[in-house]
């Protein structure tokens, strides 16, 4: 009982409730990304994409632009890199390691648009990264939806 007199009912943190439709349009995106170079945000059919991805030329690393409708899916959200002393900060949400062991974040130069940007992390407080160096104080980045844009632009990638 919980005092109320009411049985309580545990219940899943946020992030648990979240995974399955996270899962759910990851494998959404990659299925309609599936096969092609650059997905505009209508088809030639009138048909939905979610995303566009462009190749960046001299890189391994794709512009990746959604829709407002797949942003809202996925609940895109950002914030910008603050400075702390001499260094350049961005909350935890924000890192994403790829399976090298490498730490990147994806700037947004523009609404919508997101770029994959190497960092170097110096140490990391609580939910707050310190920086060594990869991101400008002021530059926005994806802090809930990153492993969503992270998919959508491997998956292009392996195609």
């Amino acid at each position: 009982m919980n005092g109320t007199g009411r049985a309580a009912v545990p219940r899943r943190p946020m992030a648990a409730r979240r995974t399955p439709l996270t899962l759910a349009v990851v494998l959404f995106l990659g299925a309609l990304l599936a096969g092609c170079t650059e997905v505009e945000a209508t088809s030639s059919d009138g048909g939905y994409s979610p995303a566009k991805i462009e190749e960046i030329e001299g890189s391994d690393v794709k512009q990746v632009t959604f829709t407002e409708d797949a942003a809202g899916q996925v609940d895109l959200q950002t914030v910008q890199a603050a400075r702390r002393g001499g260094q350049t900060v961005v909350p935890y949400a924000a890192l994403i390691y790829s399976p090298d062991g490498k730490t990147w974040v994806y700037a947004s130069p523009r609404a919508l648009t997101f770029l994959r940007t190497p960092v170097l992390v110096d140490r990391i407080e609580g939910d707050q990264v310190l920086l060594a160096k990869g991101l400008s104080p002021g530059t926005t980045v994806v802090t809930v939806g990153a492993a969503e844009v992270y998919g959508a632009e491997l998956d292009m990638a392996s195609h």
